[in-house]
């Protein structure tokens, strides 16, 4: 379940909605052979960071591949920064947990020039 303290779910920005984070970040779980994927669809004018994303295993750090297009991204308040639009894939590999309620992932992104997230957690045995 996505868990995080946005101001509030209709919260309205400038004049525009900022989506709950589940709707601007679409994620999804897949298996293949000894791999997880996680696949994110990132909505139009959303981003994620990449040195924001996390993965815990029963309170250890999971080694990870991010595939996709990283983006040099200057941020008013990071600095130079990478991340990700549209779509991103997450993939452990030599999973050997069968068992996704010990899984987390940790992320965080925001809504092009309008508001960002705080860190948002995800259990997978939620999705």
């Amino acid at each position: 379940m996505f868990s995080n303290n946005v101001l509030a779910s209709n919260q309205i920005v400038l004049g525009n909605e900022i989506l709950d984070p589940k709707d601007a970040f679409k994620m999804t779980v897949t298996k293949i052979e000894d791999s997880l994927f996680l696949n994110w669809k990132i909505e139009k004018t959303y981003y994620l960071y990449q040195n924001s994303i996390k993965v815990i295993n029963k309170d250890q750090s999971i080694a990870f591949d991010l595939i996709g297009d990283p983006i040099v991204h200057k941020d008013e308040f990071l600095g130079e920064t990478v991340i990700f639009r549209n779509n991103l894939a997450l993939k452990i590999s030599d999973q050997t947990e069968r068992n996704l309620k010990n899984y987390e992932v940790i992320f965080q992104g925001c809504a092009e020039k309008r508001f960002c997230y705080t860190p948002i957690k995800v259990k997978l045995s939620a999705l």
